[in-house]
């Protein structure tokens, strides 16, 4: 099979281009597909390491009228039997392109992503008048969606929430990495990586710790990201006077040895679509604690691997990291446990699943 991924760019470090990296370098090194990549806008080297097997494809162009004939003629040169998408300016157009193969949408949000990203910000004016326009964007969305031979969640849960359409279904994130090394779990270090957005809620993180901190002063808290929030952060930071405990740092390449040097992993996410960073601390060896969000937490942690906290309970989640940060046995046998259901988030046990769905769709040519 030829198969034809779409991006705007790979420079950036966040889950999407992780995972996407992830998947066309397993079908590149290990299957006999060829594997293209076609950025709408590439300014930098992708972040993570790409297989030299996938063909890369760098358009540079801003403008979507620019980006759609490209696009167009780029396809019909290459003639992929399949062609993915992950959301980007190609979502409203891609097929409208006859170029003869099947087309994808690789979702990797959830269906209520914008109405759940306006909801957490804590500082805007009219938020009413955003949250119809989001909706209204949302509507558009799911007209755009019914026009692909294939749509692809990331959970089951997202697929009740579209209404299981009869073209959609799910396939877990494969984790991106394997870890020689565990977490000891006895280094007083709590860790979590995302954007500091409103819906990755490290503002909600920084309140949980904040309210106990003061009865765990050798206790640390490493945030990993960048964003619009970092300014609330230092705030809150400042607020609860944890400087002295609390460390906002830029994003990683080897987040791996960051977490296996930390003891708990918090997840505070008011909205996800899956929650590839709670696999990634579970292969460290890491326990995790996240808010049961609408997608993703739950269909990863168990009741041995983690502590699910219900939605924005600040409290909550203080309580839970609280039962950790005083149990060592505890994060230890949680941690074990991480390290052998994560297993099954492993790339080899993941992209049959993706493999099998691109062969029907090619079977199945009309």
């Amino acid at each position: 099979m030829r198969i034809a991924y779409c991006i705007k760019s790979l420079h950036q470090s966040g889950g999407t281009e992780r995972v996407l990296t992830t998947k066309m370098n397993y079908l590149a090194d290990h299957t006999d597909c060829s594997v293209y990549v076609i950025l709408q806008d590439e300014k930098e080297e992708p972040f993570f390491p790409l297989s030299p097997l996938v063909q890369k494809v760098s358009l540079n162009l801003k403008s979507r009228q620019e980006y759609r004939a490209a696009l167009e003629r780029t396809l019909k040169t290459i003639h992929p039997d399949v062609t993915v998408c992950v959301g980007g300016d190609e979502l409203s157009f891609i097929n409208d392109i006859d170029d003869g193969s099947k087309k994808v949408l690789e979702f990797h949000y959830t269906k209520n992503f914008l109405v759940n990203f306006v909801k957490g910000i804590r500082r805007i004016r009219f938020k009413s008048l955003h949250l119809l326009k989001v909706w209204l964007l949302q509507k558009r969305l799911a007209y755009y969606v019914k026009k692909f031979d294939l749509v692809v969640g990331l959970t089951a849960r997202d697929v009740q929430l579209w209404g299981s359409p009869s073209n959609m279904t799910y396939v877990y994130n494969p984790l991106s990495f394997r870890s020689s090394k565990k977490s000891t779990t006895k280094n007083k270090e709590i860790i979590s990586v995302g954007s500091f957005t409103p819906a990755k809620g490290m503002d909600l993180l920084v309140e949980a710790f904040g309210r106990i901190a003061p009865r765990y002063p050798d206790w640390k808290l490493s945030l990993y990201g960048s964003g619009q929030d970092y300014e609330l952060l230092k705030e809150l930071i400042s607020k609860y006077h944890i400087e002295e405990q609390v460390a906002l740092h830029e994003p990683v390449l080897n987040i791996g040895e960051k977490m296996v040097k930390s003891s708990i992993y918090a997840f505070p996410s008011r909205s996800d679509g899956f929650g590839l960073v709670l696999t990634e601390a579970m292969e460290c060896g890491l326990p995790c604690v996240a808010f049961d969000c609408e997608c993703g937490p739950r269909e990863i942690i168990t009741k041995d691997t983690g502590i699910l906290v219900s939605p924005q309970d600040i409290d909550g989640f203080g309580r839970a990291l609280s039962q950790l940060m005083d149990a060592e046995e505890l994060r230890q046998r949680m941690g074990d446990a991480a390290t052998k259901e994560v297993e099954r988030f492993y790339v080899e046990n993941i992209m049959p699943r993706w493999i099998n769905l691109f062969s029907q769709l090619c079977n199945n040519r009309t």
